[in-house]
């Protein structure tokens, strides 16, 4: 019984995980990529916008491709604060 209820856990947090962890990810790689690309203002605003969908595809078939749902949420957390950290966080 416990097996079972783990077991669609595990298959209910894995796709919450590609569909709902990976939109961090997407957002702020594309706001790394707004940020420093050598570009003008505008052209690298279009140039995130243009990449959070693709992103956030490509995300969500790796995040697939992890092996617990436990892994795919840890490995979307760290990417979340490492984009975030460079976002945000380094001095233009």
């Amino acid at each position: 019984m416990a097996s079972g209820r783990l077991a669609w856990l595990g298959a209910t947090l894995r796709p919450l995980a590609a569909l709902v962890g990976t939109l961090p990810v997407a957002v702020l790689a594309s706001a790394c990529v707004a940020r420093f690309a050598p570009l003008s203002g505008d052209t690298r605003s279009v140039l995130a916008f243009a990449l959070v969908a693709p992103l956030w595809v490509t995300a969500m078939c790796v995040a697939f491709l992890a092996r617990s749902a436990a892994r795919a949420w840890a490995v979307c957390a760290a990417l979340s604060a490492v984009l975030f950290a460079l976002a945000y966080g380094v001095p233009q």
